[in-house]
């Protein structure tokens, strides 16, 4: 929407929707309607129970507060981690991909019902001057969904 700054060039930008989950730190009860959960029961959408532990005394609390605790640094690595697979997966080195293209986030967290955060984030190539700027040829968004 160019009335808030977004070029209208932007939408032929490669672009994905990545939704980016937590592990499982046990099973949980997580079936609202008609399909049964693991317990056998068929919850309503408004059970307290859904997205608590089937079985208390094996679930990993302190896997789940620990992965809260270091959401921002997981992103964080992820955002690291793509640019050197989209640079590998370009034949470039970083310094190269990063001086002819830009990987663009916008970004989300929210938790789960089991307490967990995930992100949903659009990640976007841009050219290196940013949205305004069309990425390079090489920067497609098959390139993009396999980094």
């Amino acid at each position: 929407d160019p009335a808030k700054g977004t070029p209208e060039t932007i939408r032929d930008h490669p672009r994905v929707f990545a939704t980016l989950t937590a592990p499982s730190f046990g099973p949980v009860h997580n079936r609202p309607g008609n399909r049964p959960c693991r317990c056998g029961t068929r919850h309503a959408e408004d059970a307290p129970e859904l997205g608590t532990p089937l079985d208390p005394d094996t679930y990993d609390y302190a896997g789940a507060v620990l992965w809260n605790n270091h959401a921002s640094e997981l992103w964080r690595y992820f955002t690291i981690y793509l640019r050197r697979e989209i640079a590998k997966r370009a034949g470039l080195t970083q310094k190269a991909a990063r001086e002819q293209s830009r990987v663009s986030f916008g970004k989300v967290a929210e938790y789960q019902k089991r307490g967990a955060v995930h992100f949903h984030a659009v990640i976007r190539f841009d050219g290196p001057a940013g949205p305004d700027d069309p990425p390079p040829a090489w920067a497609t968004l098959d390139l993009l969904t396999d980094a």
